[in-house]
């Protein structure tokens, strides 16, 4: 650990005693979610791991499991220094699952050690941001000695897991130089006043704020010349995209591809009597760090493309703009905008090169992939709902909540009604599971994604290939697994926690049972201030949604 803030001024609003109670309780309810230990087998095993671990922690004659896991929780956080490492250690080989959720809050325990003397709700609040960008980022506050692990999803883990390192000799924090980073991110602009006071609040404390190593030198370094991460130039930034050394920066390089469905009236009537299957264009364009156009690469596929050929002709064009960008460095993300009948496609689980004759997705090469509903995109009718939701719920994430489509036996009509009525009067809900897979034509779950599209409900979850049975097991095993997904820290982490699950599913480190569900697993994830906002340079603009 850094410096100590023994003696700062304590101000109103949350002090470090509420602070630890706030973070014991939050570990209580990870463990209480956690669906081995809620069963008593897995929660008695869980206790003899901690039994040998502490000898003095006596978990018997509890009369409820939340009231055990209070116990072990207060015991082991007084217990020793490091008693709450001990714990997670502990907990891991019986709940893994559970004991990453539980490295994040872990982490943010010590970071408090270090940062005494100051209410950090608001810098807590405003960095739940989970940024594709995140782990150059953290190589490039800290000069390529800390690696970002695997729990870290957003950029307030990774600011209270550096907080744990200490500084280089005379340096800044590597907490401090990261959020001094994040600060020239277009996605943080709501939280530079408070990342500001608090980095000058702290070298001010720490008498860290001049000299060559001092935070008004790394803030004139920095702002004259491009953050080595960032997606997009800001007014300090240069064109050349390069700094002083003449060093390239290293950004995410954005390919949105457009699947839209050949309209052409003879393809279309040829579809519609059956004699082939429907054709799709296959459009794209890229943005670079250094431009905040939309650049054609002229990589697309000439012809219209069969269903069955789509993953194909993704593969040969990402072979093609690969080669484009063979002198450049940076990570891609891919955006995929689908009309409805292709949502269900497992985009991110389509092979690199489907003639290699084994597994490769795209996730393996591309960890971040999106999709997106072409449909939302290209109705501005849909817009100004759509907006709405979104607005409300990045002014208070925590407050955004998931609607759970049930019909509960009842006729399509009247389920759809009753759900028009609820989602209607109720703005916080920015997220539908859907109770069935949105298959093309008119069954349930495709008119209830209507329904949400409507409504603008940004977010959307469902079951990409479900038994025909609602009740079957595989559809309950997948509610459990999505509620599991939902439940650590809820809808602002949800791309990066898939993101997360499908890579440990592809790298066989998933459970086994839950592999296949995870690849079933379908999210539509549209944000409207990334897609929409931009005029002519916005991904709307490429896709048809703007004039």
């Amino acid at each position: 650990m850094g410096r100590s803030a023994q003696g700062a001024h304590v101000p109103r609003g949350t002090g470090e005693r509420q602070e630890r109670q706030r973070m014991l309780r939050e570990m209580v309810e990870a463990l209480a979610a956690s669906t081995p230990l809620a069963d008593e087998r897995g929660r008695l095993q869980w206790a003899r791991e901690l039994a040998d671990e502490f000898p003095d922690l006596d978990l018997e004659g509890f009369r409820t499991a939340r009231q055990a896991f209070a116990e072990a929780i207060r015991h082991c956080s007084r217990v020793a220094e490091d008693g709450l490492e001990r714990l997670v250690e502990a907990t891991e080989f019986v709940a893994p699952g559970v004991a990453t959720k539980l490295r994040p809050m872990l982490d943010e325990w010590h970071a408090l050690d270090l940062y005494r003397g100051r209410d950090w709700t608001p810098l807590r609040e405003g960095l739940g941001l989970a940024l594709p960008e995140l782990p150059a980022l953290v190589a490039a506050a800290t000069q390529d000695r800390v690696r970002l692990p695997r729990h870290c999803r957003t950029a307030w883990h990774a600011f209270t897991h550096l907080a744990c390192h200490n500084a280089p000799v005379g340096g800044l924090e590597p907490s401090m130089v990261l959020l001094e980073h994040l600060m020239l991110r277009s996605e943080a602009a709501h939280v530079i006043g408070e990342i500001r006071a608090w980095n000058d609040h702290f070298a001010g404390e720490w008498g860290a704020s001049e000299g060559a190593q001092g935070l008004r030198a790394l803030r004139a370094r920095l702002t004259g010349r491009p953050d080595p991460a960032a997606q997009t130039p800001t007014e300090h930034t240069t064109a050349a995209g390069a700094d002083g050394l003449g060093e390239p920066r290293v950004p995410v390089i954005r390919l949105f591809i457009k699947v839209a469905p050949d309209l052409r009236p003879s393809d279309a009537q040829a579809a519609r009597q059956g004699r082939h299957e429907a054709h799709y264009r296959i459009s794209s364009r890229v943005r670079y760090a250094e431009s905040v156009r939309l650049h054609r690469e002229d990589c697309d596929p000439v012809d219209p493309v069969p269903r069955g050929r789509l993953p194909y002709a993704v593969a040969d064009l990402l072979s093609a703009t690969a080669e484009l960008w063979q002198s450049r460095d940076e990570n891609v993300v891919l955006e995929f905008f689908l009309p409805a009948e292709l949502l269900t496609e497992p985009v991110e689980w389509w092979d690199r090169n489907p003639r290699l004759g084994h597994s490769n997705p795209l996730l393996s090469k591309y960890p971040w992939v999106y999709v997106h509903s072409l449909e939302r995109m290209q109705r501005r009718d849909l817009h100004h709902a759509w907006r709405r939701r979104w607005t409300r719920f990045r002014s208070d994430p925590g407050r955004g909540r998931a609607h759970w489509c049930d019909p509960e036996g009842r006729p399509d009509p009247e389920h759809l009604a009753l759900l028009d009525a609820r989602i209607g009067k109720e703005e916080g809900v920015v997220c539908m599971v859907l109770s069935d897979t949105p298959r093309a034509g008119d069954g349930t779950g495709a008119r209830e994604l209507r329904l949400g599209l409507d409504l603008g409900v940004p977010v959307v979850i469902f079951h990409r290939a479900p038994e025909p049975s609602g009740a079957s097991e595989a559809s309950v095993a997948f509610r459990g697994l999505v509620k599991e997904l939902l439940a650590g820290e809820g809808l602002a982490n949800l791309p990066a926690a898939a993101r997360q699950w499908r890579s440990d599913a592809a790298a066989g480190t998933a459970d086994v049972r839950d592999k296949a569900l995870i690849q079933q697993l379908g999210v539509v994830w549209d944000d409207p201030q990334q897609l929409l906002d931009g005029d002519a340079c916005a991904p709307a603009a490429f896709v048809g949604g703007t004039e």
